[in-house]
């Protein structure tokens, strides 16, 4: 076969390789093979320029000791290539040339051994060499060195301008190998990119779930990089941590570690929106907060976000060291881009449905607690609810004692019953005591660390987290709520405002039911309080007796500690009688009408209340009061067909004793129809007699 049959046969061998899209290393050691073959040289190597243009990287070599070419690093300045680099033309040595070739073979640090010294290569070689362009640049040197040995040295014809022909066309085979290389390298890239693209668009995009989202997009991530770990993260409410949502191939620690956004590569991810490549996690320490060095040797780090909005970030680990390019750490930042809206509008959908069924949830537990009067049902509709919203499973509810002056569980769902129930708190004691003094809602991470819970401990009784509101009605505090975890638990900002609006609903609730009881008990009082008046006037023998009667009755019915009954002749009134008086302390026998509080009682015929006498100029007029030292008053007018006959007054040493619902007790009690015709008639026969 001729040359030029040969040459055409070998291009028509490597286009072949071409089209079928090998291994550029493949088609580099064929070309270098065919240098051989086609110039009949002893040997033939391909070199390109490493990334500082000072170093020479030797990637395919034949013929002569082309097990040792192949690999090495050589400096530029030490090799036959540097003229061709410099002049960016190909360059023939003639072996009777003078040319100082250097270290040609030699890698830095480590020299060839003494058979394959530069010395015997210069004496014994010729070369041709020509540059591999690619992109207009030139990129390397393709090198064929002497020709096959003949019978004696001296007749090795040297390498010509044909043979330089022939490597130029084997250098452009080489910048065709590159470029297809690289030509599907970009298409698996963007075949790689739509296949994410499209596994995002069709599975992330197609959900309002949040978990199910995390869990797709990690899914994703995973499946089209390599990767020996993954985690993606998520702020927490208050934007203080980051807890993973998803993961694969954590270690239990790792799994439920949280991450500081003081962290400087957290930081960095999330306030610059910066995505990083860690090539090797020992060159960044700040990694160590985030996985165990062991566990992780490189990584890429990108911010889950939609537009200004960072919701988190993303991490894949490898085990080993350099393993993610450029291109992985764009896709992984357009995959974060494409999962920031879709978690964003998760979160948007979740956010919308929970409010839904918190207002669902608020509306009905309004409806429940406004249908009953009885306390325990409100009470037991309101853990309901509590439990049912925030997801706790223990708690307590607290209503204050009055006159006890504590804080008593009227309510417990869980902690041992018998142990709560002997834990009576006074205002201040404890975390639920302290939220009840101040009225300030509280959330624990940790009860058993805080300092309030010294006085009161409950963290021995398994809870290691709280949330505790007070309970506001009418500017009053009613109580307290504690939801209560056996977990450590982080309540957020929206769960203590949700369980606040229970708190005070609960409140009002369980005030008007208190106040229907108090108003149920005075009415069942007073019924039995009408038939024993009844009684004693039907066996009262001496009729002058029954205002003394009826002014004990009155002083036991209201719980009160004083009781005069006055009788209205012309413009005064008479005392008729006084109830529980101290001997030496007696009440004015007459009042002028219109004087003093008795007196303004019956000129307008209303009921007087008066919440603290000692700031009522009407009481000045009393002398006794002085050495008595009530505190609140209440008189109502005594009718006859609306005709002012009387004036009743009771008195209480306690300030604001009296309400509007028992003076109009004490005035129905009074002025029932029949009833009150018969007392004042009686009295008036027995003053006439």
């Amino acid at each position: 076969m001729s040359r030029a049959a040969s040459q055409r046969a070998a291009i028509r061998r490597l286009h072949a390789m071409l089209a079928a899209s090998l291994p550029k290393d493949t088609v580099y050691q064929a070309v270098v093979e065919e240098a051989c073959r086609l110039t009949d040289a002893a040997g033939a190597a391909l070199c390109f320029l490493a990334e500082d243009n000072t170093l020479l990287d030797y990637v395919a070599a034949a013929g002569e000791y082309a097990d040792q070419i192949t690999g090495l690093r050589v400096r530029v300045t030490d090799s036959l290539a540097e003229r061709v680099l410099h002049e960016g033309r190909p360059v023939l040595f003639d072996p009777h040339q003078a040319v100082q070739v250097g270290d040609l073979f030699e890698e830095e640090g480590h020299p060839l051994p003494t058979t394959f010294s530069p010395t015997s290569l210069f004496n014994a070689r010729t070369a041709a060499l020509v540059p591999v362009y690619y992109n207009n640049r030139i990129v390397g040197v393709l090198a064929a060195l002497n020709r096959q040995e003949n019978d004696t040295l001296l007749a090795r014809p040297a390498l010509d301008e044909e043979d330089i022909d022939i490597l130029e066309t084997l250098a452009g085979i080489v910048s065709l190998a590159q470029s297809v290389a690289d030509t599907n390298y970009l298409a698996r890239e963007h075949s790689r990119e739509l296949n994410v693209f499209y596994d995002a668009i069709r599975s992330i995009s197609s959900s309002l779930n949040l978990q199910e989202v995390v869990d797709k997009v990690l899914d994703i991530a995973c499946r089209h990089m390599e990767h020996h770990a993954a985690a993606l993260f998520l702020l927490n409410d208050e934007h203080t941590h980051l807890i993973i949502a998803a993961e694969r191939n954590l270690s239990q620690e790792e799994s439920e570690r949280q991450l500081s956004v003081e962290n400087n590569l957290v930081s960095q991810v999330l306030h610059q929106a910066r995505s990083f490549l860690i090539a090797d996690v020992e060159e960044q320490p700040d990694f160590e907060d985030i996985s165990d060095p062991p566990r992780a040797l490189s990584a890429l780090l990108v911010p889950i976000r939609n537009g200004e909005e960072v919701h988190g970030l993303i991490m894949l680990t490898s085990l080993q060291r350099h393993a993610y390019t450029p291109d992985d750490l764009r896709l992984l930042t357009a995959l974060g881009l494409h999962a920031g809206i879709a978690i964003e509008n998760a979160e948007l959908y979740e956010e919308a449905l929970r409010q839904a069924t918190e207002a669902s949830a608020l509306y009905e537990f309004s409806q429940q607690i406004n249908s009953t009067l009885e306390i325990q049902e409100i009470l037991d509709y309101v853990a309901d609810c509590v439990c049912n919203l925030l997801e706790v499973d223990r708690l307590i509810i607290r209503l204050y004692d009055r006159d006890k002056d504590l804080l008593i569980p009227r309510l417990i769902r869980h902690p041992n019953p018998a142990l709560i129930e002997n834990l009576r708190l006074r205002p201040g004691e404890g975390i639920a005591g302290w939220v009840f003094e101040w009225q300030t809602p509280q959330a624990v991470v940790d009860v058993a660390a805080d300092p309030r819970n010294r006085l009161a401990p409950i963290h021995h009784l398994g809870i290691a987290s709280v949330l505790c509101v007070p309970m506001h009605a009418q500017d009053q505090t009613v109580g307290v709520i504690e939801a209560l975890s056996s977990k450590r638990r982080l309540f957020t900002v929206a769960e203590m405002e949700r369980l606040y609006t229970i708190a005070n609903q609960s409140a009002a609730a369980i005030l008007n039911a208190s106040l229907y009881q108090e108003a149920r008990a005075k009415s069942h009082e007073m019924r039995r309080y009408f038939k024993r008046v009844s009684h004693a006037v039907g066996t009262l023998l001496e009729q002058q007796d029954l205002p003394l009667r009826l002014a004990d009755l009155c002083v036991e019915m209201l719980r009160a500690d004083r009781c005069t009954i006055y009788r209205l002749s012309a413009d005064r009134l008479s005392l008729l009688a006084a109830s529980r008086f101290r001997s030496g302390v007696h009440p004015e026998g007459e009042i002028r009408l219109g004087q003093g509080l008795a007196g303004w009682v019956a000129k307008r015929g209303q009921s007087l209340i008066v919440p603290l006498l000692l700031e009522d100029d009407r009481a000045q007029s009393y002398a006794w009061l002085q050495r008595d030292h009530m505190a609140s008053y209440l008189g109502v007018p005594v009718k006859v067909d609306k005709q002012v006959v009387g004036v009743v007054e009771v008195y209480s040493s306690e300030p604001d004793r009296f309400d509007k619902e028992e003076a109009k007790l004490l005035t129905a009690f009074l002025n029932r129809t029949t009833l009150g015709e018969k007392l004042w008639q009686g009295m008036t026969e027995a003053i006439s007699r």
